[in-house]
């Protein structure tokens, strides 16, 4: 329809037919020239999204890491890494290989997922873990793509829980903790203290009062309260509370606070300790008056 205008336009006009013919003729020519245009930003759009990824190239630089190395880029040892590979396969979405092959050259195994999470939980760059395994950036973040799904496989994978009713492994606890305290802390079996886990300001359709989620070191965050072992590894964690909320209101939250100080379950020889955050009760232990007590709490803490 406009091409025809556009010919009836020049035609019409009170000019002579030679003016006319190369008037039609050029407006045809520029008409063809536009659509090659069109044609090649396809094309490049095209070539663009179907980059030939060659992702196991960096499979193989990690398989020739050293072990020291390797454990300071992923936080873990070889053993422990394919231990968790194992753990958490089962809990990743198989995904069709052959289309992945069309489209990028290569598909994303669960063990690139694996290493590209660990070294991003480690400090890396997204920008840099893209570049390096072969990952696009939408890739990355997507809903399924390679963090969340295999962040959430390690949550469904491994349980977290301090063992209240298995003595055994209370009492290896306690051994942890008195080791690591030269005997003054016997009967410890977790260390509690909260941090705040900065955010960007919350929206007004998410939260219902955005002040709630200032944090008083300054921006905006969510409290996480969590307990480790004399190995500094987690056993409980807690992060339902907005940045504001005391540590002490936090862990009166905490399933873990009904079970052991309204419920019982914790035998009576066994204890936790944290910080001045917290109050004293006859099973978890917070700092008073007195300089060695202190001392030996903030350090075994």
């Amino acid at each position: 329809m406009v091409m025809e205008a556009v010919v009836a336009a020049i035609l019409s006009r009170k000019k002579p037919w030679s003016w006319k013919c190369r008037m039609v003729v050029s407006y045809f020519k520029s008409l063809q020239r536009r659509r090659e245009r069109r044609r090649q930003r396809r094309i490049s759009v095209r070539a663009q999204r179907n980059i030939c990824r060659n992702r196991g190239f960096a499979i193989e630089q990690m398989d020739r890491l050293d072990p020291s190395t390797f454990k300071r880029m992923f936080r873990v040892d070889r053993y422990t890494f394919d231990e968790i590979l194992e753990k958490i396969s089962p809990f990743l979405d198989e995904k069709n290989d052959q289309k992945a092959i069309n489209s990028s050259g290569s598909p994303v195994t669960n063990k690139t997922r694996l290493a590209v999470t660990l070294r991003w939980l480690a400090g890396g760059s997204y920008v840099d873990l893209c570049f390096a395994w072969g990952v696009g950036v939408s890739t990355f973040y997507g809903e399924r793509g390679v963090i969340w799904p295999t962040i959430e496989a390690i949550d469904l994978a491994f349980e977290m829980g301090l063992p209240l009713h298995d003595v055994e492994k209370l009492e290896e606890l306690s051994m942890g903790f008195s080791e690591h305290s030269g005997g003054i802390l016997d009967g410890c079996v977790l260390a509690m203290d909260g941090f705040a886990v900065l955010t960007r300001q919350p929206y007004d359709e998410e939260v219902l009062y955005k002040k709630d989620y200032r944090y008083r070191k300054g921006g905006f965050g969510i409290v996480v309260l969590a307990g480790c072992d004399a190995k500094c590894r987690f056993i409980v964690a807690s992060c339902n509370h907005s940045g504001s909320t005391n540590d002490i209101i936090a862990w009166q939250h905490m399933d873990l606070y009904e079970a052991v100080e309204i419920d019982g379950m914790l035998p009576s020889k066994y204890f936790f300790i944290g910080d001045e955050a917290f109050t004293n009760t006859n099973q978890f232990l917070s700092p008073w008056p007195g300089e060695c007590c202190t001392y030996k709490l903030s350090l075994s803490k």
